[in-house]
């Protein structure tokens, strides 16, 4: 009896150790969970009225050859590119740069979503949050260079922490010689297991807390 006490006390003890099931803990990026491109808002087959031919998941986004915007940054580009002028954060801040530019041709609530690959598109557009529109100076920064010379408000960007499935969490973008943020500085696109396409956690602000030393 008094055996099966002691090992039922281990196995209490053990359980209240673990995290719930699905719990997601800042920091433990083993606890993070994973949701592919095909199951996500970024599958335009997934937005009523938007039809990907075979439903190739990819091409709204990206070509093999011939994109539209040349080099890394480009990202074998195969979307229409927004043609909006930003109002920024910072008026110290440039228009955004490549890999920003990318995300707002759909999220500027101005450039189709369906336009790619040169076709005709429906004209549906983003409504809603998704929509940030062109007056950008209500949202976080970007296009801004890291201030790493002012390490008493901001983290040295080498110990940010890792990402879903122990892959890369917040990420600068060089540029011209600079680390910059942008918006693939935050957010991952092609997973969403975190939800709004994060790279960590914005529970407890642990998002916030990888370049902000608060």
């Amino acid at each position: 009896m008094k055996r099966n006490l002691v090992i039922a006390s281990t196995l209490m003890v053990a359980m209240l150790a673990m995290p719930a099931l699905g719990q997601i803990i800042p920091g433990d990026s083993t606890t993070y969970p994973s949701v592919g491109i095909l199951n996500s808002p970024h599958n335009l087959n997934n937005y009523p009225g938007v039809t990907v031919p075979g439903n190739r998941v990819c091409m709204p986004c990206h070509t093999p050859h011939n994109a539209s915007v040349s080099g890394e940054l480009g990202a074998l580009w195969n979307h229409a590119v927004t043609q909006e002028t930003f109002t920024m954060y910072s008026s110290s801040a440039g228009q955004p740069e490549p890999p920003s530019k990318l995300c707002l041709s759909c999220h500027d609530g101005v450039t189709a979503i369906d336009n790619y690959g040169g076709v005709t598109s429906t004209g549906i557009v983003l409504t809603g949050s998704e929509n940030l529109g062109t007056d950008l100076s209500d949202d976080h920064p970007i296009g801004i260079a890291y201030p790493t010379s002012n390490p008493s408000e901001f983290n040295d960007p080498t110990g940010f922490a890792p990402g879903i499935g122990g892959g890369p969490g917040v990420q600068l973008v060089a540029i011209n010689g600079l680390d910059r943020v942008e918006c693939t500085s935050c957010h991952q696109v092609h997973n969403n297991g975190l939800g709004s396409f994060l790279r960590v956690p914005i529970q407890e602000s642990y998002l916030c807390l990888q370049c902000h030393n608060k």
